[in-house]
């Protein structure tokens, strides 16, 4: 019998594998899809591109200690932003520019009373005002969030809790590489989605979606906040109360990626772009082997391209892209794909943010049930770290420790 089943092969999922792993244990993982890497996904057509995860978020991120120790090479990525506006690129002098910076430092460093982004914003600036639009855009973008529901409270408290640092790099050879490296020694099993968990003090019985049964003493679930929420996994008995307020008050964000690639690059070098276009964030890819452009978005701008095909997403964005660059870019265009995060039926969604009225929800959904059931992923985190790989990582680590130190210990959460 495996001592522990770990649901999901994403980062929470492997982290927790390896620390019981190396503690001696016995460990079974099971991923529904049939890769290994949860909402990391590399596409290696043109050499490698991000259709998920793309970058370690700061030089002290727990993901280090596996890049390390795997040899991964690396690249730091730039910080200066570029803004377009109706298809132009913006003078860096533009005050437009200037004025959003000053609205995102107020925004992000809020201190009052707990209010949306959105209706910190409107006590700042008219609502017509570009700087303050492009200000929401970019927040919405970056936390895969709506502004009228995401707090400005909790997203201040978490930049200031938050001990990853600023920086952000690329892994050059893949996040998949980093995916290998963490599964290296664990068993699992794909193509095994959950259906059922049936929990009682001392067994755990899983139910795949093809009527294998697996029993173990305890059980670590790792699926994204948005499966369940979605109710895709069925608990017998129903999971605590207190569990399920939680799953009520986090909120699952929506991200949608796109990669075009080029037989050359047609634009002046950037380290990113943000615009008012369907297309809110652009960036150059500096690991594949010919030229690439990375198109971002988060909130109802993902779900709107979400609902349209493929086909039509680049039409889009390469009508976009040739506003800000010229004819050539359709000359040199070679393909592109899109990835929307919440279409994918085992995401529902891209990663967590904390809305109004969130609370301590994180922490009761981090919370062990009784010695058997245990929970980890990037929503679990509690100090900041939300959305992010090594959130996910320190998840997973602290979820195998509980189960290591809680032995026999009643925890009903």
């Amino acid at each position: 019998m495996n001592e522990v089943i770990i649901i999901g092969a994403g980062a929470a999922g492997l982290a927790a594998g390896q620390r019981l792993r190396a503690a001696g244990w016995n460990v079974l993982l099971l991923e529904a899809r049939e890769r290994i890497g949860g909402r990391i996904w590399t596409d290696h057509r043109y050499g490698p591109v991000e259709l998920g995860a793309e970058f370690i978020h700061g030089a002290q991120a727990t993901t280090w200690q596996y890049v390390q120790a795997a040899g991964l090479r690396t690249q730091a990525w730039g910080s200066d932003r570029r803004f377009a506006r109706r298809g132009t690129m913006l003078a860096t002098d533009d005050p437009c520019i200037a004025l959003t910076y000053q609205f995102y430092e107020a925004v992000t460093t809020y201190a009052g009373p707990e209010r949306s982004v959105a209706d910190v914003m409107a006590s700042l600036a008219d609502p017509d005002e570009p700087a303050a639009q492009m200000t929401l855009r970019w927040l919405a973008n970056l936390e895969g969030a709506d502004p009228a529901r995401l707090s400005a409270t909790a997203l201040a408290h978490e930049r200031r809790t938050s001990t990853n640092g600023e920086a952000n790099f690329h892994l050059l050879d893949g996040y998949a590489t980093l995916v290998a490296a963490m599964a290296a020694g664990l068993t699992i099993k794909t193509g095994a989605p959950v259906t059922k968990i049936a929990w009682q003090r001392g067994e755990v019985v899983v139910t795949l979606m093809d009527g294998t049964q697996h029993v173990a003493p305890r059980v670590v679930i790792t699926v994204p906040l948005g499966v369940l929420q979605a109710g895709a996994i069925t608990f017998t008995p129903e999971l605590p109360a207190t569990k399920q307020a939680a799953l009520e008050r986090i909120a699952m964000g929506h991200v949608t990626k796109l990669v075009l690639w080029f037989d050359r690059q047609c634009w002046e070098p950037f380290t990113i772009m943000s615009t008012d276009g369907k297309i809110v964030t652009w960036w150059p890819v500096v690991s594949t082997t010919t030229p690439a452009l990375m198109g971002y978005q988060g909130g109802a701008a993902a779900l709107a391209l979400a609902h349209m095909s493929e086909d039509q997403v680049l039409t889009l964005a390469l009508n976009e892209l040739t506003s800000f660059f010229g004819s050539e870019v359709r000359q040199a265009w070679l393909g592109g794909r899109m990835s929307a995060w919440s279409n994918d039926p085992w995401s529902n969604g891209a990663y967590s943010y904390s809305p109004v009225g969130m609370g301590s929800a994180r922490a009761m959904l981090a919370a062990p049930v009784d010695d058997v059931l245990y929970f980890a992923g990037e929503a679990c985190a509690t100090n900041g770290h939300l959305a992010t790989v090594h959130g996910a990582i320190e998840s997973g680590h602290q979820a195998a420790q509980a189960i290591l130190e809680n032995q026999g210990t009643e925890l009903i959460a």
